[in-house]
């Protein structure tokens, strides 16, 4: 029997991993450059190249990208910076996979340290938090009705999240910045920090729109003096990648990754060298759903006929919520005893680093961290230039509705804002505000009907019957079920309590 269906995509997460792994590597220092002597500040990121399924795990290619700002021996205290690369294999342990299978890998470094072995030679060590997705697009065949009349059919009306379009796309966005008038005109940059707050993504018409704020803090050496000057600016960024048409109600779940984030001197209008060029590139993952309300064959039968029933389980997703929650950080934070103190503040960063997930009853525990990294000029003309910090935890239960242990969800923490103000010389100001985004799924096996056969029903049997049945419900029946016991129709039964007057039809 041909059975009216509808096909709904899911993305199913077969299976998920959490693993830490550590990277290190020694780093020569290249001939051109001046020997170290203190090591002020280190940043680093992770690329991963290349993700492969195997025997009960998944290997992961990839490379740590590293950038050290350190101070060197001449006389000068002049600073300077390298930059590196840790290329990597790592084999990270997960069940249930085949060679087949399109596995998502999410890296963040929790902490990276760099150590001088010599003056030559740094040592280089990262703690790295994995989390590995099996993630499998299926196309579920969901049966709706018989077509045909001459049938009972009972349905009902089951809402689901069908996956629509699943994009992965790379971003570039370019920037120009011009120096206000307070600041030297660049002779050569030393270091810098690109940090990306505020993301926003719109869905408009035919197009995904990435929006984003760039925090960027440069320190470079002035061109007539030769001295260092920090400028700190936030830009507005923003980018467009083509999709297929939307009708504007769409569910969406972003990930946006940094592969690459150069700054570089350009000349201005005049030829004078009082401008930065921004050039970024993302890579860009947006699983775009469909939230929609299909109705369901549950149950069948015919008055003349027997219908044999085979049956099936189909997964589903139902979503539970789509939402930001948002945090705000106020703390004051001090700078060592044996640090150089503080004449002014060059430059911040900030990144939120997700410590601990709990599921409850109704919701997500959330513990984290957000790490924030300060530069600034020191009092000691020795020591120009330091590095100081501070971690500061937070915690936030969001409250998700029917949320259980059998629920799926994606979070990411990011940074919304981030101030930070100098009190004196050894304290400082931390405010910022962080946000945690989630979107949580409730995961079903739907009751479906793979097929349906036909058998001929005894008619001399059901013609011996009397023309009025009397029925008493046992506990748990409805009307439907006594109909399909008796082969009749509700269109001619009657309900008094628990009782059930069947009028039977001539065939």
């Amino acid at each position: 029997m041909e059975l009216d269906r509808h096909i709904c995509t899911q993305m199913i997460e077969k299976a998920k991993s959490f693993s830490q792994i550590t990277l290190d590597d020694d780093y020569i220092v290249r001939d051109n450059k001046p020997d170290v002597i203190r090591v002020i500040y280190s940043k680093g990121d992770i690329l991963v190249d290349d993700v492969k399924a195997g025997n009960q795990g998944v290997w992961i290619n990839g490379k740590l990208r590293f950038s050290v700002l350190y101070q060197s021996d001449d006389e000068n205290h002049r600073l300077d910076s390298v930059n590196g690369v840790v290329p990597f294999q790592e084999k990270v342990i997960m069940d249930e996979i085949e060679e087949t299978d399109d596995i998502t890998v999410d890296m963040e470094i929790e902490d990276l340290t760099v150590g001088i072995i010599n003056s030559r030679k740094l040592a280089i060590c990262a703690v790295v938090n994995v989390i590995a997705r099996n993630l499998e697009e299926e196309d579920e065949e969901i049966a709706c009705e018989i077509p045909e009349a001459g049938y009972e059919q009972k349905q009902m009306e089951v809402p689901m999240l069908c996956l629509e379009e699943n994009i992965k796309d790379q971003l570039r966005i370019q920037k120009e910045m011009i120096l206000p008038n307070s600041k030297s005109n660049i002779g050569e940059i030393t270091f810098y920090q690109v940090d990306f707050r505020n993301e926003e993504i719109l869905l408009q018409d035919d197009r995904i729109q990435v929006k984003m704020d760039g925090q960027i803090w440069v320190l470079y050496r002035s061109e007539s003096t030769g001295e260092y000057e920090c400028y700190e600016t936030i830009v507005p960024l923003s980018g467009e990648i083509e999709t297929n048409s939307l009708r504007g109600d769409e569910i969406f779940w972003a990930t946006v990754r940094t592969l690459e984030a150069d700054l570089e001197p350009r000349v201005d209008y005049d030829g004078e060298n009082r401008m930065l060029g921004l050039d970024v590139v993302f890579s860009v993952e947006v699983q775009i759903y469909r939230e929609e309300t299909c109705r369901v064959l549950q149950d069948a039968y015919a008055l003349d006929k027997e219908l044999l029933i085979e049956r099936n389980h189909v997964p589903i997703n139902q979503l539970l919520m789509k939402n930001i929650s948002k945090i705000r950080l106020l703390e004051q934070g001090r700078i060592e005893p044996n640090q150089q103190r503080i004449l002014q503040i060059c430059g911040s960063s900030g990144n939120v680093t997700i410590d601990r997930v709990q599921k409850r009853e109704n919701g997500l525990q959330v513990e984290g961290v957000l790490n924030v990294h300060i530069l600034y000029n020191t009092t000691d003309d020795a020591m120009p230039y330091a590095h100081t910090g501070s971690q500061i935890s937070f915690e936030q239960f969001i409250e998700i509705e029917g949320f259980t242990e059998d629920a799926s969800y994606w979070l990411q923490g990011g940074v919304e804002q981030l101030q930070v103000n100098l009190l004196d010389n050894t304290e400082y100001e931390v405010k910022a505000s962080i946000q945690l985004a989630i979107l949580a799924l409730h995961k079903e096996k739907l009751s479906n009907i793979a097929r349906i056969d036909e058998e001929d029903l005894d008619i001399e049997t059901l013609q011996k019957q009397p023309g009025m049945i009397g029925y008493v419900r046992r506990e748990g029946e409805d009307l439907w079920d006594v109909a399909k016991k008796y082969h009749a129709s509700t269109d001619n039964m009657m309900e008094i309590g628990n009782k059930v007057l069947i009028i039977k039809q001539v065939h």
